[in-house]
């Protein structure tokens, strides 16, 4: 059977779709589990499973995308787009997401940073003129975040203070995404990072993710736009991790 024909064979009927689509929205997803979602006899999931074969992997029987189950994914969603009329905006395709995972990296980054100076001084919550923002009044916190993060010179006790900060949001990332493949950011944009194959994020990729985009973001960003983009990434280290990001 040729490529086409498995192509053809695999999104030709409602429940093959279905099936693709649960499995990747839910990677290491169990049989039982598929049975659950789909409300299907086993035995006509059996047959839907065995004409899917060639885009799924299942490890210690737990189902997940295979890499070429993520090509025909893709394709499938594209075709379906301009098949509609609606055709899938960039930003929106599986393994971009460009506006959510900026919203959420900045809601992380806000969570984390106001949570450490409220722990430092609580006293921080107090409302005092701003100037950096024409005198508004705001929380004392959000004012020392600034300062120290961005405006004071960086003497000897600054750089411990931002190299610590840097070091907890690395270590915030990392076990969020390495454990769970979101950080309340992505949960609430809805959006989830996985493994190309559709595995979960293993640590040790996710470690890697969370140090490049603590220490080197814009740079990341910036090389993957050169080099990565037409392969489906938006960061280079996304394609070195071999990791997307999906909706949830």
């Amino acid at each position: 059977m040729t490529d086409l024909d498995e192509f053809l064979t695999a999104i030709g009927h409602p429940l093959r779709r279905q099936i693709l689509e649960t499995v990747y929205s839910h990677p290491d997803i169990s049989y039982s589990q598929i049975l659950t979602r789909v409300n299907i006899s086993s035995g006509k999931l059996n047959f839907h499973l065995q004409k899917l074969e060639p885009f799924l992997a299942q490890v210690e029987g737990q189902y997940r995308i295979s890499k070429e189950g993520l090509k025909l994914y893709r394709t499938w969603q594209q075709l379906e787009g301009r098949l509609s009329g609606t055709k899938t905006p960039k930003s929106e395709r599986p393994g971009f997401f460009a506006f959510r995972r900026t919203i959420a990296f900045f809601i992380d980054i806000a969570l984390i940073l106001s949570l450490l100076f409220i722990a430092a001084d609580v006293s921080s919550l107090i409302f005092e003129p701003a100037w950096w923002l024409w005198s508004i009044p705001v929380p004392v916190f959000l004012t020392r975040i600034i300062e120290m993060m961005v405006l004071y010179p960086p003497d000897l006790t600054v750089v411990l203070i931002r190299a610590f900060v840097l070091a907890i949001l690395w270590m915030y990332f990392t076990i969020m995404e390495g454990y769970r493949g979101q950080t309340i950011g992505k949960m609430m944009l809805g959006v989830q990072i996985i493994q190309v194959g559709g595995a979960r994020m293993i640590p040790h990729a996710a470690a890697i993710r969370a140090l490049t985009k603590v220490l080197i973001l814009p740079f990341d960003l910036l090389v993957g736009l050169i080099k990565s983009r037409k392969a489906g990434f938006l960061r280079f280290f996304g394609q070195y991790t071999r990791s997307w990001v999906i909706r949830a």
